[in-house]
C-alpha cells in the first residue's frame, strides 16, 4: 500500500512506495506531531524566536483588515491572514495561554526595544553635545 500522511499544513506527504502499517503510520504521525510542539515550546522559550514568530504573524497580515474595495486584494490578504491564523490555531492546541503570552511579551521586547534606542539617543546627544563644533 501507498502510505499518505497529512501533514500539519493540511497537505499530503507521499512517503514513497514503502508499506506500512496504519499503527506505523500512527506512531510515525504521534512521533512527529510531539516533535513540532517540543519545537514551538522551544520556539517560545526565547525573546528570538517570540521575535520570529511575532514577524511572522505580521506578515501574514494577521493585523490588518482584510478588505480593500477590490476582490483580488482582498482575496490575497485573506490568504495571508489564513496562514497566521493557522500559527495561532497551533499555539492554542499547544497551550491555550500561549497566543496571549506571545503578545505580553512583544509587548515587553518592544518596550525593552525602546529603552535601548533612547539609551542610544541619549549617549549620542551626551557625545554630540561635548564635541567640539568646526564650522
Amino acid at each position: 500500500m501507498l502510505v499518505r500522511r497529512v501533514d500539519l499544513s493540511g497537505g499530503m506527504a507521499d512517503l514513497g512506495s514503502h508499506e506500512m502499517s496504519d499503527t506505523a503510520s500512527s506512531h510515525l504521525h504521534d512521533i512527529e506531531r510531539a516533535e513540532l510542539e517540543r519545537s514551538f515550546r522551544a520556539i517560545l522559550s526565547t525573546s528570538e524566536g517570540k521575535r520570529v514568530l511575532n514577524w511572522m504573524l505580521e506578515q501574514a497580515a494577521i493585523y490588518v483588515d482584510a478588505y480593500s474595495g477590490e476582490n483580488a486584494a482582498t482575496n490575497y490578504v485573506l490568504g495571508q491572514q489564513s496562514v497566521g491564523r493557522r500559527l495561532i490555531g497551533m499555539l492554542d492546541e499547544l497551550d491555550p495561554r500561549a497566543y496571549p503570552q506571545l503578545l505580553l511579551s512583544i509587548a515587553d521586547l518592544r518596550e525593552i526595544d525602546r529603552e535601548a534606542a533612547k539609551a542610544i539617543a541619549d549617549s549620542q546627544k551626551e557625545n554630540d553635545d561635548n564635541d567640539p563644533e568646526f564650522f
